[in-house]
């Protein structure tokens, strides 16, 4: 029998991010061990960590460069948005501590695409800062036709461009509750944890508005305060269910690819369980119909 030959195996890193921190830094936050290697460019700080996956990260700073922080690679062909999330959610790291990152497989040429107007709105929404005005459909909002495809609009607020498609149908409307349609993917904007994180903002207005009205008759401004909310909260917890994959009952944590969506994932893992989004969803799907019978149709 001819003897088998080995070769040796060269597995070249696939880039995931760059983190706003020194080797030391790095070294005692993660319990890692840099050690100084030869490179392509001269002598670098190397150390090696794994995700309980079992992907394999390489983690190296080149000796002397100007250039602060500490590149993170891949040893495995992953979505880098899906690494870059595990490694920030096993770690403790935040979003803050990452200086760049490698863009998403899935990215269409860096811009930002909502699936419907309601899902840009909500966007903005999620966005917004204390003191910023409020996305308000025809003055803070500026909707531009792409010159060179007509079936591309771009809907701005502040500094936030998203950007929509033509669909063979009229795009959902900002307002409606509706932020896709049924065969749509899940959004590539907001992630589960978002959803949850306004679908909280949108149910503890309407709850403690409608804990001060109590069972008497209300205005039409009292009406309409409370109206919209739980129309827009409504369909959220859809939206976050349509990240879990069917297989399984507890949301992967590479989906909470946000800041918030990652702060709510930590702040209350079993909230992304399928039995609990389901039971959101039931709510959520009944509070509007139910404010409907007891405060009637809206006003004129």
């Amino acid at each position: 029998m001819k003897p088998m030959e080995l070769h040796q195996a060269v597995v070249a890193p696939w880039p995931v991010a760059t983190l706003a921190l020194e080797p030391a830094e790095v070294q005692t936050r993660l319990g890692l061990r840099f050690t100084e290697v030869p490179g392509n460019l001269g002598d670098e700080l190397l150390a090696y960590g794994q995700l309980s996956d079992g992907t394999v990260l390489g983690f190296s700073r080149l000796i002397g460069h100007r250039r602060p922080g500490v590149d993170v690679s891949q040893y495995a062909r992953r979505a880098p948005r899906d690494v870059l999330t595990e490694l920030l959610f096993e770690t403790g790291l935040s979003h803050d501590e990452v200086s760049w990152r490698a863009p998403s497989d899935d990215a269409d040429d860096g811009r930002l695409w909502a699936r419907t107007n309601a899902e840009a709105y909500a966007y903005f929404l999620l966005h917004r800062q204390p003191g910023d005005p409020h996305p308000d459909l025809t003055q803070n909002l500026t909707i531009v036709r792409d010159r060179e495809d007509p079936d591309v609009r771009s809907v701005q607020f502040l500094d936030f461009i998203i950007h929509l498609r033509a669909r063979p149908f009229p795009l959902t409307s900002i307002g409606t509750g509706s932020y896709s349609e049924p065969d749509d993917p899940p959004s590539g904007i907001i992630d589960p944890g978002g959803w949850m994180f306004l679908a909280t903002q949108w149910e503890a207005s309407a709850n403690e508005l409608l804990q001060a009205y109590g069972p008497r008759i209300i205005s039409v401004d009292e009406y309409w305060a409370v109206y919209y909310p739980l129309l827009q909260l409504e369909n959220t917890a859809d939206e976050a269910l349509r990240f879990l994959p069917p297989d399984v009952d507890e949301m992967p944590v590479r989906m909470f690819w946000t800041p918030i969506g990652l702060w709510m994932r930590r702040r209350n893992p079993h909230a992304f369980n399928r039995a609990v989004l389901s039971a959101k969803s039931t709510e959520y799907r009944t509070a509007f119909p139910e404010f409907l019978r007891i405060y009637g149709p809206p006003p004129k």
